[in-house]
């Protein structure tokens, strides 16, 4: 007999690799994908929340920089006087926006009208002089009586002496009240920028 070598036989080998080739490629397993949880929405918006309160401090820092070089140029470019009331009058002040159907939002606000005078260099002056606006006509009623009893602390220019203006407006906007506004909105957002780091580095 004659010895015949074993015919190889084809053998096929199955792969229990998920990924199996499809007509278009390996097909890839889908991937699960965790929503974020409550505590990290909550700290992306502390972040965003402290960086926005930041860049909002920016303008009031340059608001509270312009009122100081104005209140500084007032008190050394204009002269202080005391005015004396001699006539005066209550009025009202409307402004505000109408649509083409003829209506629209007004605002009213009142103030007291005044004649005033004062000495310039050993003379008498005559200007106009009013009172802080309000929307409150109590507020008018209230600056009408202080000024008829007794003398006004007024400034003017003393290249034309007829402009005039109180000498310490209370509805201006200070240069340390500016400038504490917008250290609080400042601190207030490094604060929140801080804390939202310092959880998001604990969690992990």
């Amino acid at each position: 007999m004659w010895d015949s070598e074993p015919e190889a036989i084809d053998a096929t080998y199955v792969s229990n690799d998920p990924a199996i080739t499809t007509l278009f490629g390996p097909r890839h397993s889908a991937r699960v994908t965790s929503e974020p949880s409550a505590g990290t929405a909550l700290r992306n918006f502390g972040r965003f929340l402290g960086r926005a309160l930041v860049f909002f401090s920016l303008p009031l820092f340059l608001l509270s920089g312009y009122a100081a070089i104005a209140r500084y140029w007032i008190r050394t470019g204009w002269m202080k006087s005391e005015a004396t009331v001699l006539n005066g009058e209550f009025r009202e002040l409307s402004s505000g926006s109408t649509n083409k159907r003829g209506s629209g939002t007004f605002s009213k606000s009142y103030f007291y009208h005044c004649t005033v005078s004062y000495p310039v260099a050993g003379e008498t002056w005559r200007s106009q002089l009013d009172s802080p606006p309000s929307p409150y006509q109590l507020d008018a009623q209230a600056w009408a009586g202080s000024w008829s009893q007794g003398h006004i602390a007024i400034r003017y220019l003393p290249s034309n002496p007829s402009k005039i203006r109180l000498a310490d407006n209370p509805s201006e906007v200070t240069a340390m009240g500016a400038l504490r506004v917008a250290f609080y909105v400042f601190v207030s957002g490094m604060l929140l920028m801080l804390i939202s780091k310092t959880t998001r580095l604990d969690s992990r």
